[in-house]
């Protein structure tokens, strides 16, 4: 029986949110459809994730999609709803928080944006990373979806005519507003389990909102627990495929580059052009991939070339390519080469960065579900999918987690969990 389901605007997001109840035992299953149809979904699933790729989409679409997601929700009396939104708070989060408070017919829904392990913190209102304004930091100028305001209040109110009231540390839920998006002010760990005990006394756990940091106690305090999955046999070389251009992830290709890793960085054609990616013209270059994955312990297939993402854009204006179509055509390419390496025997642990690749990877090999196992680092999920018949290991991560080691410490992981070293 379904106790709780999550909804995600992006895959990574679906998986790092997940993970944290797949951990604890839950029986998870996540899925890439939004259509909630009970009828597939296997009876011992306590969990449900529904990954509906909003994060893109106009706001009225991305509202259209939560709306009748939640609406089938009551349909099979499903007790919890976590709306899961980004850390950095991109995508349609006024939409998207309307539309659940609408569907569900509740009068607020709280939402708990922080996630202080991953330097996500929210003080008066106003939301952090790192100590930087949001909108002041790397994510105010994301290439395809920047950051506009640092208040949650504002970035609700360019989307929505929903009333916002912000919930201060100290005052921990008591006597706050009836009705609207209530915001959760959090510095720490220690103001989830101070916002958590005022939920669980007024029982007010049925509709909230947030990223993964306030996941990681709802297996506690709606008492979904079970066996842990067991760690699967993992290859110790990783293949790493970048599909990000947030700065975060350029530091950690360079910064494992200059360590040694194999780095393979597509042209604007190349990655522009899916169907190059599915024909023999990029036979070679496939091939050189494969055998440097079989001699070398990191290796990465990155998004970024030379002069990015200047040269990448002039590029697509001369082709007369959108923003969108841009985006699109570089996660279906990175995809196809994806799919293409493990066709012909690649064997290495993927590492996949970017939830709009993530996403497009798993449509394009046919794959309806993945299975989160651990979180190897925050933020950093490990998961499995079968593909053709056969199990594979998947590591997955937001473009804007982790430091420049990262990839590294990740090798450096994996030999030890394969007991190379």
């Amino acid at each position: 029986m379904i106790k709780l389901l999550i909804i995600s605007d992006d895959f990574t997001g679906a998986l790092d949110t997940s993970v944290q109840l797949a951990m604890n035992g839950a029986t998870t299953y996540v899925t890439v459809d939004p259509r909630l149809d009970a009828a597939k979904i296997n009876s011992d699933v306590e969990v449900l994730v529904i990954d509906a790729e909003t994060r893109h989409l106009k706001p009225e679409e991305a509202y259209q999609i939560v709306y009748s997601i939640i609406k089938a929700a009551q349909k099979i009396s499903i007790p919890y709803i976590y709306k899961k939104t980004d850390s950095a708070l991109r995508g349609n989060i006024g939409s998207e928080l309307t539309a659940a408070l609408e569907a569900s017919g509740a009068k607020h829904i709280h939402f708990i944006p922080a996630f202080p392990q991953m330097g996500r913190t929210t003080v008066d209102g106003i939301h952090y990373v790192n100590g930087v304004p949001i909108a002041e930091s790397v994510f105010g100028s994301d290439h395809f979806d920047p950051v506009c305001y640092s208040s949650v209040s504002e970035i609700i109110a360019s989307q929505s005519s929903i009333e916002t009231h912000i919930i201060g540390r100290e005052k921990n839920g008591r006597g706050v507003p009836a009705k609207g998006i209530l915001v959760h002010d959090a510095i720490s760990d220690q103001d989830f389990e101070n916002i958590a005990a005022e939920l669980m006394e007024t029982n007010d756990l049925h509709l909230i909102a947030g990223c993964a940091g306030f996941a990681c106690i709802l297996p506690r305090i709606l008492h979904l627990n079970g066996e842990q999955p067991q760690m699967p046999e993992l290859n110790p070389r990783m293949f790493i495929v970048c599909g990000s251009i947030n700065p975060i992830s350029v530091a950690q290709c360079e910064y494992a580059e200059s360590k040694g890793a194999r780095r393979f960085r597509l042209t604007p054609g190349q990655k522009l052009s899916p169907e190059w990616a599915q024909t023999r013209d990029s036979e070679s270059l496939v091939q050189e991939i494969l055998n440097s994955c079989q001699n070398h312990p990191v290796v990465i297939l990155d998004t970024n070339g030379a002069g990015d993402p200047e040269r990448t854009d002039s590029y697509a204006a001369g082709h007369g390519f959108s923003p969108e179509q841009t985006r699109m055509n570089i996660v279906a390419s990175m995809g196809h080469l994806t799919e293409r390496l493990i066709d012909i025997g690649l064997d290495s642990t993927i590492l996949i960065m970017g939830g709009d690749l993530l996403f497009q990877f798993i449509k394009q090999a046919g794959m309806k579900a993945i299975a989160p196992v651990c979180e190897l680092k925050r933020g950093i999920v490990l998961s499995q999918v079968t593909y053709k018949g056969k199990k594979r290991n998947i590591i997955s991560k937001s473009g804007g987690f982790g430091d420049k080691a990262l990839f590294m410490d990740l090798s450096e992981m994996l030999e030890k969990l394969s007991g190379s070293k």
